[in-house]
């Protein structure tokens, strides 16, 4: 049953063309480019939303902080106000690659959030530039007898110009990643106040007895030739050893005392089949048989039991359970088994050394029942448990191998000279070389002390930069004692945050387990340990708070290359006074500080935001609100910049509260992004395409985009498949901003008031309130992949299958200033007010460009420069009870109509239909418009009435009522201006149009 408006005014035709009428039409009108211009990009739209928003909202809070009168009330603003992420710095050699772009943009993001908060943001990019690498890149075209003439001020000179270009470079690249700072306020670890920084942080180390020389073994590259921190070391897990089991006699005193403390009738035995010149050997196993002439003693675990074992011509010691380790193929006999605390007081002689030495035998926990013979051979100079053994005991900590990995012939033995030579150069041999560890086994046999050698693959410290493997060597260091330091800093982490949680573990693993942290490295390139040294006695330094005061003194006023001079006339100047008198008797030392202690004190950075910017005596307990690098950091920055500053302070207070860690990149296979597979992506590529590599050109949002989809706790996989759907993505939310501005440009800019709203506008917003509460809580949880999944699945549902789709009819055929637009339009400005708020940390460049083609009046500011990034977020004040009621009633009814209609078998268009709908619901919550917009029909008409049992079509809908709808051709005429089938007349305007159209 149609009902017809008899109140129609006549239909006029107004225009001869019936085509003319879509003039009429209020179709979406918008410049807002269907794709981004990446030249429009950088150089408008980047600086518009990145420095410009940063320095401006940075001086805000300045100007606001330098008003309040006292530190106590600038504490509190900070505390309320003021997010503070601090840059790791990256290191300023080579091009940046894809990590480099997923470390800066996570902190971007993170950022960019806290700024949206209402929070103000101090975020300092730095560089990380002394150390081997950029050592070695800028010598790298001088052969090694031309580098050994350059003097260290001018590799010092060539390393700095190095870093310097790098820094540009890398800069430029980072410009383009859209991040919110100022570029040309950075730090950078060469800068001279830096330097004067990490030195007085050393100072405060050094007070506080934390400082000491010490001659010990430390890893060493062979061919960097210096000593290397744990965190610049890689395993390789098929490192191949040669491996020997080696007996060592006992002395014929210590053989007596042991038969003694065995039962009576085992000595008797032992006597009666053995003749007396047969000595005992304590039989040990080693990977390293280059450290043999270096064995001081052999250890034992007195919680071991071991046996005694008789071979034909021969017999041994070996923890029992070990025994069949051995894989003996002759015939033996255990004769006795006994605990370990029986060889307490032994001694063993070493048989090539030929220097008939007693040595030890101790007792050391370190050994375990595991592998070998549960006795290990010990060599002070070459192992850690080795030194400590050592040091308890008064071993020698002896090293006979120098710095370039091969032995130093002079402290051994006339005897092994020979032997320890290459036959072709006459060079001491390389001790990791498997001709030596040949022609060392070829020794013990001739001995009669090598019982059996195998090839042992396992893992190995390899030196990172070079990719050799290291040697363990005691050499003169410079450590930074950690016994007491480390409870301060592992009780510290208990205020910290962890993302993900499993980082604390790890973190706190890596500082139980250090005691000491060589800081001393063997470079021209980097901040010199201030310490002086004797002329006559070159292993006695002079360090004291007094001297190193002095010293930072002097390196303020000429700066630190004046240190690394090769003029020594001026020696007097670097004493202080009370030792001026002996300046000729002493030189400058030439280690440098280990690079992890020049990053791990950049907190001193965000200390000088605190003193010298925002003149405050006091700081805030917390340095930084949080810390973010990959997971490898745990091992580096994160762990040194937490042992400077409680080592520096003496409190057990971390320089951060939120410790956030990423993976790693990988390509499409799930392999780790390395330059010698080939399989790395540049940011460039991401951003421009690369044809070769079939890479969709995804401008810097989409590598931004890239970086927010993945879950960056874990690895994040890129590749050309990953990228198009990241295309995909970017192409689906330019096309719903653009179908937002284009129906925002014309008609009332005036913003209704909720109760001005219809019941599905409502819904629609308060759909809008739910989106932001999810969001902003997987912002608070750093998950920014489920940011981006969650508006993905508000977009293709509420927004383009819903809302959008019943607007489309009133946006472009109603008056322009009807209520009913103005309604959608309020609507649709919620819509894009929330997604700017949301999708502003992740993807800035867009939302900028998305906010200037906003009408003004639409910004609720008279300010032309009125930000994106500042403005908050928005609040709507939807009840849930009325969310839950539309859901549960109008809506489900309307999408269960529309499932109904979708199923019909019907030849013609909907908007060529007609609909009559028979209900027994005795209320009917939809009113007709709302199902004629729905269902995008003519015009709909509710009947109700009881419905017979019999009808076939009748369905059921979720609230127990039933329900019958008829589609039917609509008897009117196609309307030429909004396509329905509504007019009265062939050419005729509907009613809606006329009026419309009419003057």
């Amino acid at each position: 049953m149609l009902r017809r408006c008899v109140a129609r005014v006549t239909s006029r035709r107004y225009y001869s063309d019936q085509h003319v009428y879509q003039k009429t039409l209020i179709l979406p009108k918008t410049k807002f480019p269907n794709r981004s211009n990446l030249q429009k990009t950088l150089d408008q739209l980047i600086p518009q939303s990145s420095q410009d928003v940063y320095t401006s909202q940075l001086k805000e809070f300045m100007a606001e902080v330098m008003k309040l009168p006292d530190d106590v009330s600038k504490l509190k603003m900070i505390k309320d106000n003021l997010f503070i992420l601090h840059d790791g710095p990256p290191y300023a050699n080579g091009d940046l690659h894809l990590g480099h772009a997923l470390n800066k943009i996570i902190k971007d993001i993170i950022n960019r959030y806290e700024l949206s908060q209402g929070k103000y943001v101090y975020y300092k990019p730095g560089w990380d530039c002394h150390g081997l690498p950029i050592e070695m890149k800028a010598l790298k075209d001088i052969s090694s007898e031309g580098v050994a003439s350059i003097s260290r001020g001018k590799v010092r000179s060539m390393a700095a110009a190095h870093a310097t270009k790098a820094i540009k470079a890398q800069k430029k690249q980072f410009k383009q990643f859209a991040i919110l700072t100022d570029w040309e306020d950075y730090y950078n670890t060469m800068s001279p106040q830096y330097e004067i920084d990490q030195l007085e942080v050393f100072l405060q180390m050094l007070k506080r007895g934390l400082i000491k020389r010490q001659n010990k073994p430390v890893f060493w590259g062979t061919e960097t030739r210096t000593a290397l921190a744990e965190g610049e070391l890689e395993y390789n897990e098929t490192h191949k050893s040669t491996a020997a089991y080696v007996k060592f006699p006992l002395t014929s005193e210590s053989n007596l005392q042991f038969l003694e403390r065995l039962p009576i009738n085992v000595m008797v035995k032992y006597l009666v089949d053995k003749e007396r010149n047969d000595t005992i050997n304590c039989l040990i196993w080693t990977s390293t048989p280059w450290t043999l002439f270096s064995n001081r003693a052999i250890c034992f675990n007195e919680r071991f039991n071991y046996s005694l074992v008789l071979l034909q011509d021969s017999s041994f010691i070996v923890e029992e359970n070990l025994l069949e380790n051995l894989k003996l193929d002759e015939p033996y006999e255990v004769l006795a088994t006994f605990p370990g605390t029986t060889l307490t007081g032994l001694y063993y002689t070493q048989p090539s050394l030929r220097d008939g030495v007693p040595r030890p035998l101790l007792n050391g926990d370190h050994v375990t029942g595991s592998t070998g013979t549960g006795l290990v051979h010990t060599a002070p100079g070459h192992g850690s448990d080795d030194y400590l053994i050592g040091l308890q005991n008064d071993l020698d900590i002896f090293s006979p191998v120098d710095h370039t990995g091969r032995y130093k012939l002079d402290d051994l033995p006339q005897h092994l000279h020979d032997t320890l030579k290459e036959p072709d150069s006459g060079l001491p041999r390389k001790v990791l070389d498997p001709a030596t560890a040949s022609v060392i086994i070829e020794e013990l046999e001739r001995l009669g002390t090598l019982h059996h050698s195998h090839e042992y693959v396992h893992s190995y410290p390899y030196d990172w930069r070079s990719k050799k493997p290291v040697v363990i060597r005691a050499t003169p260091q410079w450590f930074a004692d950690l016994h007491d330091v480390k409870g301060l800093a592992l009780n510290s982490l208990g205020r910290v945050n962890f993302h993900p949680e499993r980082g604390r573990a790890r973190l706190s693993s890596f500082i139980k387990s250090r005691n000491e942290w060589c800081i001393s490295r063997q470079r021209s390139w980097g901040v010199p340990i201030p310490a002086l040294y004797k002329k006559d006695a070159p292993d006695v330094a002079l360090m004291t708070e007094e001297t190193v005061t002095h010293i930072i003194d002097v390196i303020r006023r000429k700066g630190i290359n004046s240190w690394f001079s090769q003029n020594e006339s001026d020696m007097e100047e670097w004493l202080p006074s009370s030792l001026k008198g002996e300046a000729a008797n002493y030189f400058r030392g030439k280690d440098t500080m280990d690079v992890w202690f020049d990053s791990g004190t950049s907190w001193s950075v965000i200390e000088k935001f605190y003193t010298e910017t925002l003149k405050m005596k006091n700081l805030p307990d917390v340095l930084a609100d949080a810390y973010l690098e990959g997971s490898d950091q745990h091992r580096g920055w994160f762990q040194s910049s937490l042992l400077t500053k409680v080592a520096q302070s003496g409190s057990p207070i971390a320089p951060y509260k939120n410790l956030i860690t990423h993976g790693f990149t990988l390509d499409e296979n799930g392999v780790k992004m390395s330059k010698s597979i080939g399989n790395t992506i540049s940011p460039k590529a991401v951003i421009e395409g690369d044809q070769k590599l079939g890479l969709p050109s995804l401008g810097v949002d989409g590598l931004r985009y890239l970086v927010a989809r993945a879950n960056y706790t874990t690895d994040i996989v890129a590749g050309p498949t990953i990228m198009n759907h990241v295309a995909d993505a970017l192409k689906k939310l330019r096309l719903s901003f653009r179908f937002l501005l284009g129906n925002l440009q014309v008609g009332s800019h005036k913003l209704l008031s909720c109760e001005e709203l219809r019941p599905v506008d409502k819904y629609t917003i308060g759909k809008l309130q739910e989106l932001l509460t999810i969001v902003k809580q997987e912002y608070q949880n750093y998950n920014f992949s489920k940011v981006l999944t969650t508006v993905q699945h508000h977009t293709a549902n509420q927004l383009s299958a819903f809302y959008f789709d019943l607007s489309k009819d009133t946006l472009y055929s109603d008056a322009k200033d009807s209520l009913k637009r103005q309604q959608v339009q309020t609507t649709l400005f919620h819509i894009l007010d929330t997604y700017r708020a949301i999708l502003m940390p992740i993807l800035p460049v867009l939302i900028q460009e998305v906010w200037n083609y906003v009408p003004q009046t639409l910004k609720n500011s008279e300010n032309e420069l009125v930000s994106p990034f500042t403005k908050p977020w928005p609040s709507f004040h939807v009840s849930e009870q009325m969310i839950e009621n539309f859901e549960s009633n109008e809506l489900a009814i309307l999408k269960e109509y529309q499932d109904q209609f979708k199923k019909l078998d019907r030849l013609t268009k909907s908007t060529q239909t007609t609909v009559t709908i028979y209900t027994d619901s005795k209320t009917f919550p939809c009113s007709a418009e709302e199902i004629n917009d729905i269902l995008q029909v003519v015009h709909t008409e509710i009947v109700q009435t009881s419905l017979d049992e019999g009808v076939d079509d009748i369905f059921v809908l979720h609230d127990k009522t039933r329900a019958r709808l008829i589609v039917t051709p609509s008897p009117l005429h196609k309307c030429p201006r909004c396509w329905k089938h509504s007019a009265p007349a062939e050419g005729d305007l509907c009613d809606r149009c006329n009026d419309v159209v009419s003057p």
